[in-house]
């Protein structure tokens, strides 16, 4: 059996035969998934699995290019339950007699459960091709290929009549950094409220919270002063730490009730850059940051929040801003914290 594949950007071709050394195969789909190929570097591991069923070190390449360069919050984001739970019952509530778009379907989870809703056909997309292809191959084994069809391509690049039919009635998206923001979720729901979507449709999640709270986090700063007897704190400014919490960590306490920091509503058109400001109330103790999470909104009383303390099974991490110093506070001792957003990135500080 031969494989061929194209590797480059140039057109030039190379092969993988069942005599090779499966380094070359892993070559090759590392080259094709860098040029934006990654369905057929699936294709070409799959193919060649099925040559050599029995070799093991042929299964761990193929697995390497399963996983080339694919974000690990994947996983997580499938096995939280509480997300999955409450998209389905959003989806549920809304898909039936619609045609619906989901926009960035990884896996294809969303699109299906919209399928399942009794939506009148689900269109979705994906732009990373290896997670495109496997998504097909998914609804292909749901019995779905008639009513789902999936773009290997990012959502501003559809056309609302080419590709959509004049327009969909439904966009399911969860295209959510910790941040909310780090995603584009702004501009991409914005596109898609104007170029995709017919008169009247729904965007679910239809909103979203980013929340904010005192909190302490036990930490030590890096002390930069003496490597190998240099200097570097001057390096201290780059050195990220803990950015961001997993969800049931006991050692972060929070130190106040929570307040919303910004509100969206992805029904209306979505400003790209505001500033905001927030009073927080200490309940007493250390207080190290500022602590900053998600909630989002699905209409009907269905609500997602992966608060300090809540699911562990959260794939979205709690964002952890510190304050320069640790302060000793009394209970009831006052805070002003500000942020700031524009179409992709949040600041958060205390305003003293």
């Amino acid at each position: 059996m031969t494989t061929e594949m194209t590797s480059n950007k140039t057109g030039d071709t190379a092969t993988w035969n069942r005599q090779d050394h499966p380094g070359k195969l892993l070559r090759i789909g590392g080259s094709l998934i860098d040029n934006g190929r990654g369905d057929k570097a699936r294709t070409m591991a799959i193919e060649a699995l099925g040559d050599r069923p029995d070799d093991p070190l042929l299964a761990a390449v193929a697995r390497r290019i399963f996983q080339y360069e694919m974000p690990g919050f994947h996983r997580d984001m499938l096995l939280d339950r509480a997300r999955n739970a409450a998209y389905r019952t959003a989806i549920e509530a809304s898909a039936r007699g619609r045609t619906v778009l989901d926009i960035g379907t990884g896996s294809g989870l969303l699109a299906i459960m919209a399928a399942k809703a009794g939506a009148a056909h689900v269109y979705a997309c994906e732009a990373n091709a290896m997670l495109a292809a496997t998504a097909r191959t998914i609804v292909e084994a749901n019995g779905l290929s008639d009513r789902i069809t999936i773009f290997t391509t990012h959502s501003s690049r559809l056309d609302r009549n080419q590709d959509l039919g004049g327009g969909v009635d439904l966009v399911v998206s969860e295209v959510f950094a910790d941040d909310l923001l780090g995603e584009y979720v702004l501009p991409t729901l914005d596109h898609a409220r104007a170029e995709l979507c017919a008169p009247g449709a729904i965007i679910l999640p239809e909103s979203a919270e980013i929340m904010v709270a005192l909190a302490d986090y036990p930490q030590k700063p890096a002390d930069l002063s003496d490597i190998e007897g240099v200097d570097l704190s001057l390096f201290t400014p780059h050195a990220r730490l803990h950015p961001t919490v997993r969800n049931g960590d006991p050692s972060f306490i929070v130190r106040s009730d929570p307040a919303s920091m910004f509100h969206f509503d992805f029904s209306q058109g979505i400003a790209s850059q505001r500033q905001s400001s927030v009073t927080l109330q200490s309940h007493g103790g250390s207080v190290g940051g500022i602590a900053q999470w998600l909630r989002i909104g699905f209409g009907g009383g269905v609500a997602y929040e992966n608060a300090p303390g809540g699911d562990s099974d959260a794939h979205w991490g709690v964002c952890w801003t510190p304050l320069t110093e640790v302060l000793e506070t009394r209970a009831g001792e006052s805070f002003d914290v500000g942020g700031w957003h524009d179409e992709v990135a949040l600041v958060l500080w205390d305003e003293g």
